[in-house]
C-alpha cells in the first residue's frame, strides 16, 4: 500500500522553472499513504516516485529497478495471487513464506512481453512500469477501481499520473469538479467528473485494466477476464484466503452485518483467528455490537469495540486535504476511527465487506425499487423536505428515474433552497447495463457509480490515513463473476449469500438487518458542534454554489427539528473543507 506518482520530466520542465521542487512536493504530499520510505527514480523522460507503506517485504523499497535499470516500477496496493504468479514465473520463490515485493512482478511481466497478464492480476492495485529503451509507460489498475489512479493527458498523451489529485496539484496541475459533478455531490454524495484546468488537459480516474502508452499514446484494451463457475461460498473462501495471505497482522472490520459475518465464517473455515473491530457511535443502540459479538464468539474471533462521538468530525479537514477531493460519505470518519484503533494494536491488513451489497442488491433501496416497478405515478406531488423512508419511496414513485431518487441522500427542497440554481439539479445516471431490467440497471449503477465513487475511495482514505491496507474479498474477480451471474431478481436482498452460509452462521445473523458505519448526523448537528461556525462563516456564505440565506434557513429548520438534514449539512461542510484546503495549498 503506497502513494505513487509519475510525470514526463520534459513536459514538467516546459511548464515550470522549479520542476525538481514540484517533484519533491508531489512525493511529500503522498507521505500520509506511506510513511516507511519515500523515493524517486528518473528513467529516460519519466520521473516516478513512491511513498511506501511496507505491508510485505519490509526491507524492500520502491521504485524497483530491473535489468540494469532498463525497467522501473511502482505499485500501490497488493497482488493477492502473487504466490501463484511467482510459482509460474520463478518456482524457487513460491515456497517462501515471505515473497518478494509485489511490485517486482510488473516489470518482470513487461520484460517478458506479457502485458496481457497484467490485466489479469488479482487484488487491489494501481501500478506503473517504465521501459527506458522503448520510451514506454505502462499503467495498470484493478478493474473494480479499489486503488485510486488519476491519469492526466495533454492532447491525448499521458503526461502524469498519481494516487491523489493533491499530488497532481503539487506538480502544478489544478484538478476541480465540474458543475455537474458538484451537483451530483450535493444530491448523492458522489463525484463523477473531474476537470483539469489548462488548455488541452484532461484527467481521468476511470482507467481499468492496462493502458500502454508509447510516445504516440496508443491504447491497448485488454481482453475480458475469463472466469470459471464456482459456488459463492467456495469463491469467497478462496478470495478470503488470498486476502489473508499477508506478512503483517490481519484483522476484520466486523459490523455485525451479513457481509462481514460471512468473512468471519470464511476465516474460521481457513483456521484463521483474527480480531474483529466493531464501531458504535456513542449514544446509539448497541444491537449491532451484540450481533457482532455473537458472530465473533461463534467463529472463534475476538471482538474489539471502537466508540466515537461528534469529535470524529475533527478529522475531516485533514482527510479532505490529503485526498484532494471532498469526502461525501460521512462513514469515512467511523471507518477511520476503527482503522486507527486497529493500527494501534499492530494490525497491518483490514478485511472489509465492500462489494456484496452492490453485487447482490442488499440495500433497502433495491427492495424499494422492486416495489416501485409495480407502481409508477410520475408527476405525483411528493414530500420535499423529509428523508424518511416513506417520503423517499413516494418521491421515487413520482420520479422519471426512480433509482436516481432512491440514491439521493439529500431532500430536493434542501438542494433548491440552499444551492444556486445551476447546482440544484443532479445530472442523470448514465451506466452501461446488461439488458433493460430496472434491477440489473440498479446493480450496474451500484458497481460503476456508488462502489467506485463512494465506498472504495472511503475505504482507501480511511485505512491509508491510519497506515493500514484495506482488502475486500467480495471484489475478487471470481466472487464478482459469481455474484453478477445470478439474475438480479434472484439476488435481491442477498438471498444467495444467506443460503450459501446458512450452516456456518447463527440464524439471528442471517436474519439481521443491513449494518454499516452510519453516524447519527441528525443528532450531532443539533448539538454544540464547532463546525457549525464554519457553515455560518462569511467565507462559506459567499461561495458561488450556495445561497447564504437558504443555508441559514436550512440550519434553523434542522436545529428546530422540522427536518432531518444532518447528512445534507455534512455535505456542505465537506465541500467547504475541500475548497479551503485547495485555497490553503494555493497560498503555499
Amino acid at each position: 500500500m503506497c502513494g505513487i506518482f509519475g510525470v514526463r520530466s520534459s513536459w514538467l520542465a516546459s511548464r515550470t522553472l522549479g520542476a525538481d521542487l514540484r517533484i519533491d512536493a508531489a512525493l511529500a504530499s503522498l507521505t500520509w499513504r506511506g510513511r516507511d520510505s519515500q523515493r524517486v527514480t528518473r528513467l529516460g523522460d519519466f520521473v516516478i516516485g513512491c511513498a511506501r507503506l511496507s505491508i510485505s517485504n519490509q526491507k524492500s523499497h520502491q521504485p524497483v529497478l530491473r535489468r540494469g535499470g532498463r525497467y522501473a516500477a511502482v505499485l500501490n496496493g497488493a497482488i493477492t495471487d502473487a504466490r501463484e504468479r511467482w510459482d509460474a514465473l520463478l518456482p524457487s520463490l513460491s515456497s517462501r513464506h515471505a515473497l518478494p515485493n509485489d511490485a517486482w512482478l510488473a516489470p518482470l511481466l513487461v520484460a517478458r512481453g506479457d502485458k496481457k497478464s497484467l490485466a489479469n492480476l488479482r487484488g487491489h492495485h494501481a501500478l506503473a512500469v517504465v521501459d527506458e529503451e522503448h520510451g514506454q509507460l505502462v499503467l495498470v489498475r484493478d478493474r473494480v477501481g479499489e486503488k485510486p489512479l488519476f491519469v492526466l493527458r495533454e492532447g491525448g498523451r499521458v503526461v502524469a499520473f498519481a494516487s491523489t489529485t493533491r499530488a497532481l496539484f503539487a506538480l502544478g496541475i489544478d484538478i476541480e469538479l465540474t458543475q455537474d459533478s458538484t451537483a451530483e455531490f450535493f444530491a448523492r454524495g458522489t463525484t463523477s467528473t473531474l476537470r483539469a484546468v489548462g488548455p488541452d488537459l484532461t484527467v481521468d480516474d476511470a482507467l481499468a485494466g492496462v493502458l500502454s502508452v508509447a510516445t504516440t499514446g496508443e491504447h491497448h484494451a485488454p481482453p475480458q477476464r475469463a472466469t470459471g463457475k464456482q459456488d459463492l461460498a467456495a469463491a469467497l473462501l478462496a478470495a478470503t484466503a488470498r486476502c489473508h495471505d499477508a506478512e503483517g497482522l490481519v484483522a476484520l472490520a466486523l459490523s455485525g452485518g451479513l457481509d462481514s459475518s460471512c468473512l468471519a465464517a470464511s476465516l474460521q473455515q481457513l483456521g484463521a483467528r483474527v480480531d474483529g473491530y466493531q464501531f458504535c457511535a456513542e449514544g446509539e443502540p448497541d444491537e449491532e455490537r451484540r450481533v457482532a459479538a455473537l458472530v465473533a464468539s461463534h467463529c472463534g474471533h475476538r471482538l474489539r469495540p471502537v466508540d466515537g462521538g461528534p469529535e470524529l468530525l475533527d478529522a475531516l479537514p485533514q482527510l479532505t486535504s490529503d485526498w484532494g477531493l471532498p469526502l461525501g460519505d460521512p462513514s469515512v470518519l467511523a471507518l477511520h476511527a476503527l482503522a486507527k484503533a486497529a493500527a494501534q494494536d499492530g494490525v497491518r491488513v483490514l478485511l472489509s465487506g465492500e462489494g456484496s451489497d452492490e453485487g447482490l442488491l442488499g440495500y433497502a433501496r433495491h427492495r424499494a425499487l422492486a416495489r416501485v416497478c409495480w407502481l409508477r405515478l410520475v408527476g405525483l406531488p411528493a414530500p420535499r423536505w423529509s428523508m424518511r423512508r416513506g417520503a423517499r419511496l413516494w418521491r421515487a414513485v413520482a420520479a422519471q428515474d426512480p433509482f436516481a431518487e432512491l440514491l439521493a441522500v439529500t431532500p430536493p427542497a434542501f438542494r433548491h433552497s440552499v444551492l444556486a440554481p445551476s447546482f440544484a439539479v443532479a445530472p442523470p445516471l448514465s451506466v452501461v447495463a446488461v439488458g433493460s431490467n430496472r434491477l440489473e440497471r440498479a446493480r450496474a449503477i451500484e458497481q460503476q457509480v456508488y462502489l467506485r465513487r463512494d465506498l472504495l475511495p472511503k475505504l482507501d482514505v480511511a485505512t491509508m490515513a491510519a497506515q493500514i491496507e484495506g482488502r475486500c474479498p467480495f471484489l475478487d474477480a471470481e466472487v464478482l463473476a459469481t455474484m453478477t451471474a445470478i439474475p438480479a431478481a434472484t439476488a435481491l436482498g442477498k438471498a444467495p449469500l444467506r443460503a450459501a452460509f446458512r450452516k456456518l452462521l447463527p440464524r439471528d445473523v442471517l436474519r439481521a438487518k443491513k449494518r454499516g458505519f452510519g453516524l447519527p448526523l441528525d443528532r450531532w448537528f443539533r448539538g454544540p458542534l464547532p463546525c457549525l461556525d464554519v457553515l455560518r462563516d462569511v467565507r462559506t456564505r459567499e461561495r458561488l454554489h450556495l445561497r447564504a440565506n437558504g443555508l441559514d434557513r436550512a440550519i434553523d429548520r434542522h436545529r428546530s427539528g422540522r427536518a432531518d438534514l444532518g447528512h445534507a449539512l455534512y455535505l456542505v461542510l465537506a465541500y467547504e473543507y475541500h475548497l479551503r484546503a485547495k485555497e490553503s495549498l494555493s497560498c503555499t
